[in-house]
C-alpha cells in the first residue's frame, strides 16, 4: 500500500510549503518503490527470461491443464507468432490487428492485466513499404524494462517504439526511412534487448557512406530518447535476413553483446561500444537460433549447410568465450547434424536443452556435449523451451504445449499434452516460446493467449547475473573514443550536441571528456569548441563530426536532408555519384550526363538490387507533393516499374503490366491498393506527380498525375484512391524496378499551400 502523503510530509501544511518539483520526485520514488518488488520478483521482460537462457526461479507451477478449466486462470482472444513478454504486471505482445479483416490490418503492441486478461491498453499502426506477408506480421516479441515498466516494439516495416507505462509513445524511429533498413520477404524480424540504458535492435540496411553496402547492422539507442548510441557491422555479406536475438554477458571482465548474424557467423560485441570482441563462423546461411550462455561456454545452432567439409545439415557447438586466439573463441565440443535453426536452447545445472527443426527435444551435457536423452515432440518446431519448477514447457508448430517432468540427466516423464485446433479441425500454431512470471505461465496459439497456473504458484527469487554496466575502474587508460549520438539525421538549420566519451580497453566507460571537435567530409554547417552542430542550410548532406582526446579519435555520422520543400536537379553532382546522405543510393543509383545535362539513373545490371527505394527526407514530413520526371529503357522486352514515394505509399508505373498502381505494403495489395491501366512507352519522359492528403476522420486520399513531359498537364488526376486506415505523414521518396534502366530528373517537393 502507497503511503499517505500526508502522513510522509507530516501533514498538509509542509506539503504546500514544499516546492512542486521536490513533490513529483516523491512522488516517483514511491510509485518505484511500489512496482520495484514486484517488477523483479514477477516478470519476465525478455522474450528468454531474467537471465536470457529459458530458466525461470518460480515455484508451484501446474504439471497439468485443461483449457477446458483446470489450472486455467485465464484466457483471451489475442493470438499471434512471437513470445508474450511480462512485464510491471502486464503480459505484452505484438500481432496482426484484426486478422478476420484485410482491410483493417496492423501491427498491434496490445498489454493486458497480468492477473486478470483484460486489456490494459493497446496502440496499432500501419504496416508500410515490406515484403513481409500478414501472416508474418508480429514477428519480433516486444521488451519491457522492468525498472520503468516501459514497453520497446520493433515492428516488421521497421518502425521501434518506445512505449510508457500506460501506453504513450516515448519515441519512435524509422528505420527503413531513416537509415535504409531492408526487410526482406521472409518476415525474420529481430526481438530487440535492453541492457543498461541501451535498447540494441538489428536489420539488414543499406544506408550511405561507409554504411551503404548492405550488411547485418546492431543499433543501440538510448532507451530514453531514442538517440543512437553506436552501430556495428561486425559480419560480412549476409546469406539473408535473420531473427537471432542477442545475449549480454561478463567475460573475462568484459560486457559482451553475443549473437549470430546474417552472415552464418556467431559474434561477440563490447556492449557499450559496439567494437567487434570475436567472430565464429558456423553456417552458409543466416544465424535465426539465439545462443545461451552458461559461465564461459557460448552455445550456438543452426540447420543449414556447415562452413567445413562436413557433409551434415546443422551443427551444435560449444565455444569457450574466455579461450580467444586469432579472433575466434575456443571450440569446445560439436555435434554435428543436429539442425537446430529456428528454436533457441535453454540451459539449468549444466544440461542444454534443445530442439531441432523436426521436434526432437534433445538434452546434451553442456561439458561434454555427450547427448543424454531424446524424446520426440511432434514433427515441426519454431518455439524455444523454457525451465522452471523442474518441469520443461515447450510447445511444437503444430498447436501442441507438452509438458515434461526433469529428472536430472535421466530422460524425463511427460506429465500433460495439449493440443489446440482451429474450428475446421486444423492445428492452432504455437511459434513463440511461454513466458513464466509471478508463479503462471503465458503462452501464446495463433488465436489466443493462456495463462495458466495453480494455487501454489509462486514467484521465485530472481537470480539476475548481470547489474548495471559496470564503470572502468580508478586511473584506467583510455583505449575508445565515442561520440553521441553515433548516428543523426538533421533538418537545414537543425541542431544537435555531440558528446565524446572514453571507454577502456574492455568497454567500460571512463566518462565524458571536453574534445577537439571537426567536422569531416562533405558535412557543411558550424560546429563550436562544446561539440554544438548547426547543419548548413545546402542540402542533402552526408558526413562526420569528428572528436579528438589525446591521441584517440571518435567519429559520428550526420546525414542532412530537407524536411520541407525543395527542388533537385542533379546538376551539381559529379558522374557516376548519388546525393550525399541518401541511405539505399550508392551502387543502386548514379548520376550520369545525358540529353545534355546530368540526371540520375537507376541501372539494371544488378537484378538483387532492382527494386530499391529512397527517401529523401524525414519521416515526420506531412502535407507535400511529390513530383518527378522519369523514364524507362527497354532492355530484352522488359520495361522498369518506376514512380514516387509520399507519407509511405508509392505510385508506381508498372511498366510491363502498363498500369498505374497506388499502393502502400506490396506484398498485401489486398490490405489497400488500386491500380488501372495505363498506356505508356519506353524512351519517352513522363512528369508524376503524387499528392496524399490525411483527412479528419483519419482516412487518407491519395491522387496521382501521369502525361508525357512535353505535353500539357491534364486537369484532373490520372488515379484516386482512399486508405481507410491512412498514414498521415512519411518521407518522400524515389521508387525503381530496374529490370530496364530508369532514368529521373527534376525531383520537386512542394508543401499544400506553397
Amino acid at each position: 500500500m502507497m503511503p499517505s502523503l500526508d502522513c510522509s510530509f507530516q501533514g498538509n501544511e509542509m506539503r504546500a510549503r514544499m516546492p512542486l518539483r521536490s513533490v513529483e520526485a516523491l512522488l516517483s520514488l514511491l510509485v518505484a518503490t511500489v512496482i520495484l518488488p514486484h517488477a523483479v520478483a514477477d516478470s519476465w521482460a525478455s522474450w528468454r527470461g531474467v537471465n536470457s537462457d529459458g530458466v525461470s526461479a518460480d515455484t508451484g507451477l501446474p504439471s497439468a491443464w485443461s483449457p477446458d478449466g483446470e489450472n486455467l486462470v485465464w484466457k483471451a482472444p489475442f493470438g499471434g507468432r512471437s513470445a508474450p513478454v511480462v512485464v510491471d504486471g502486464r503480459v505484452c505482445m505484438i500481432r496482426l490487428a484484426e486478422p478476420e479483416t484485410v482491410e483493417l490490418w496492423q501491427e498491434q503492441i496490445a498489454c493486458l492485466d497480468a492477473d486478470t486478461g483484460e486489456l490494459v491498453w493497446e496502440h496499432r499502426y500501419n504496416v508500410f513499404q515490406t515484403d513481409i506477408p500478414h501472416h508474418r506480421v508480429g514477428w519480433a516479441s516486444v521488451v519491457g524494462d522492468s525498472a520503468t515498466g516501459n514497453v520497446f516494439a520493433h515492428g516488421v516495416e521497421g518502425m521501434v517504439i518506445a512505449f510508457d507505462p500506460k501506453g504513450n509513445i516515448l519515441w519512435e524511429r524509422s528505420t527503413s526511412e531513416e537509415v535504409g533498413r531492408i526487410s526482406g520477404f521472409g518476415g525474420r524480424t529481430a526481438t530487440p534487448i535492453l541492457d543498461g540504458n541501451l535498447l540494441v535492435v538489428s536489420f539488414l540496411s543499406a544506408g550511405w557512406g561507409s554504411t551503404f553496402i548492405p550488411r547485418h547492422r546492431f543499433y543501440a539507442l538510448d532507451k530514453r530518447t531514442g538517440e543512437t548510441v553506436w552501430l556495428s557491422t561486425p559480419g560480412n555479406a549476409p546469406y539473408d535476413t535473420t531473427y537471432t536475438v542477442p545475449v549480454v554477458r561478463e567475460i573475462d571482465g568484459q560486457r559482451l553483446l553475443i549473437t549470430g548474424n546474417g552472415d552464418g557467423g556467431i559474434y561477440a560485441m563490447q556492449a557499450a561500444t559496439g567494437i567487434k570482441v570475436w567472430g565464429f563462423p558456423i553456417s552458409k546461411r543466416g544465424i535465426n537460433s539465439s545462443v545461451v550462455v552458461d559461465g564461459t561456454m557460448v552455445y550456438a545452432s543452426h540447420s543449414e549447410e556447415n562452413v567445413d567439409e562436413s557433409t551434415s545439415m546443422g551443427r551444435l557447438v560449444a565455444l569457450d568465450a574466455s579461450q580467444v586466439a586469432d579472433g575466434r573463441p575456443k571450440q569446445v565440443w560439436t555435434a554435428d547434424g543436429f539442425a537446430a535453426g529456428y528454436a533457441s536452447p535453454a540451459i539449468q545445472d549444466g544440461v542444454l536443452y534443445h530442439v531441432d527443426n523436426s521436434a526432437n527435444l534433445v538434452a546434451f551435457d553442456g561439458a561434454s556435449g555427450e547427448q543424454l536423452w531424446l524424446e520426440n515432440i511432434g514433427i515441426a518446431q519454431r518455439s524455444s523451451p523454457v525451465i522452471a519448477d523442474g518441469k520443461l514447457y515447450v510447445s511444437d508448430v503444430d498447436g501442441k504445449l507438452h509438458i515434461f517432468r526433469l529428472a536430472g540427466r535421466s530422460e524425463p516423464a511427460r506429465t500433460d499434452l495439449d493440443e489446440f485446433k482451429n474450428p475446421d479441425g486444423s492445428f492452432t500454431q504455437i511459434n513463440g516460446a511461454p513466458a513464466i512470471a509471478g508463479g503462471r505461465v503465458y503462452f501464446i496459439t495463433n488465436n489466443t493467449l493462456y495463462c495458466i497456473g495453480s494455487s501454489d504458484g509462486r514467484a521465485g527469487k530472481a537470480g539476475v547475473t548481470l547489474g548495471e554496466p559496470a564503470a572502468a575502474p580508478a586511473g584506467a587508460e583510455a583505449a575508445h573514443l565515442q561520440v553521441v549520438p553515433g548516428e543523426i539525421n538533421l533538418p537545414p538549420g537543425g541542431r544537435a550536441r555531440f558528446v565524446a566519451r572514453l571507454f577502456d580497453a574492455k568497454g567500460r566507460l571512463i566518462g565524458e571528456r571536453e574534445a577537439e571537435w571537426a567536422l569531416e567530409g562533405s558535412l557543411q554547417g558550424e560546429l563550436n569548441a562544446s561539440g554544438e552542430f548547426t547543419a548548413g542550410v545546402q542540402f542533402p548532406q552526408g558526413g562526420l563530426v569528428a572528436a579528438k582526446v589525446g591521441e584517440l579519435t571518435g567519429k559520428a555520422r550526420v546525414a542532412v536532408r530537407p524536411s520541407g520543400g525543395f527542388l533537385e536537379d542533379f546538376g551539381r553532382y559529379n558522374p557516376d555519384s548519388v546525393p550525399d546522405g541518401w541511405s539505399a543510393a550508392r551502387g543502386r543509383f548514379k548520376i550520369v550526363e545525358a540529353e545534355g545535362g546530368k540526371m540520375l539513373q537507376k541501372p539494371s545490371g544488378n537484378p538483387r538490387s532492382w527494386r530499391t527505394t529512397v527517401y529523401v527526407g524525414s519521416p515526420g514530413q506531412r502535407a507535400y507533393e511529390v513530383e518527378a520526371e522519369m523514364m524507362s529503357k527497354e532492355q530484352r522486352r522488359r520495361m522498369a516499374d518506376m514512380g514516387l514515394v509520399s507519407h509511405r505509399y508509392t505510385l508506381a508505373m508498372m511498366g510491363n503490366a502498363q498500369t498505374l498502381m497506388i499502393r502502400t505494403w506490396l506484398s498485401e495489395l489486398e490490405r489497400f491498393s488500386k491500380e488501372i491501366p495505363l498506356e505508356w512507352d519506353p524512351d519517352v519522359w513522363y512528369r508524376v506527380r503524387l499528392r496524399v492528403e490525411p483527412r479528419d476522420n483519419g482516412s487518407t486520399s491519395i491522387q496521382g498525375k501521369v502525361w508525357p513531359k512535353d505535353e500539357e498537364e491534364p486537369t484532373k488526376w490520372t488515379i484516386e484512391a482512399v486508405d481507410a486506415i491512412g498514414h498521415n505523414h512519411g518521407s518522400p521518396g524515389i521508387y525503381g524496378y530496374s529490370s530496364a534502366d530508369i532514368y529521373y530528373d527534376n525531383l520537386k517537393v512542394t508543401p499544400f499551400g506553397g
